[in-house]
């Protein structure tokens, strides 16, 4: 939620979505997600009750009321403060994890996969001296914070 702005008067919905799959035991939906929202590992699968048929903004009504404003970067990384080997898992880049603090405040431990794509990661590799991940110290658990 961008600063200055009320809760209340956000849209409810965003825009529409292809649908992939429906579960009719469950009353489940599977949508085909934007970009923005599948990084941020949301699950494409809703309940019926969470889904609504699609109406356009009256651009007339409600000026410069487009949902992707709001919600494209919600929460996007600020900073990678350590990073640390897995020791049960071979030594290759799928026991390689990073902490990640994000721009709304928390933190989370996340995969290389899911930073390998990251300026954060190159610029937490750039202070560290090295070039690869594979360089990093692989029995430390506790790299120095930045």
């Amino acid at each position: 939620l961008p600063k200055g702005h009320a809760r209340k008067l956000l849209p409810k919905y965003i825009s529409p979505m292809k649908i992939i799959h429906v579960n009719p035991s469950t009353d489940t939906y599977t949508l085909e997600l934007p970009k923005q929202l599948q990084e941020q590992c949301i699950h494409p699968t809703f309940h019926v009750n969470l889904l609504c048929h699609h109406e356009p903004n009256d651009n007339a009504m409600f000026p410069r009321h487009d949902a992707h404003v709001f919600y494209s970067e919600a929460n996007t990384t600020t900073h990678i403060t350590k990073a640390k080997w897995d020791s049960h898992t071979p030594w290759c880049y799928t026991g390689l994890k990073f902490l990640v603090k994000w721009s709304l405040g928390d933190s989370t431990w996340e995969p290389y996969l899911h930073c390998k794509d990251l300026e954060a990661l190159d610029r937490y590799l750039e202070l560290h001296g090295v070039e690869d991940p594979h360089q990093l110290p692989k029995h430390s658990q506790q790299d120095s914070a930045l």
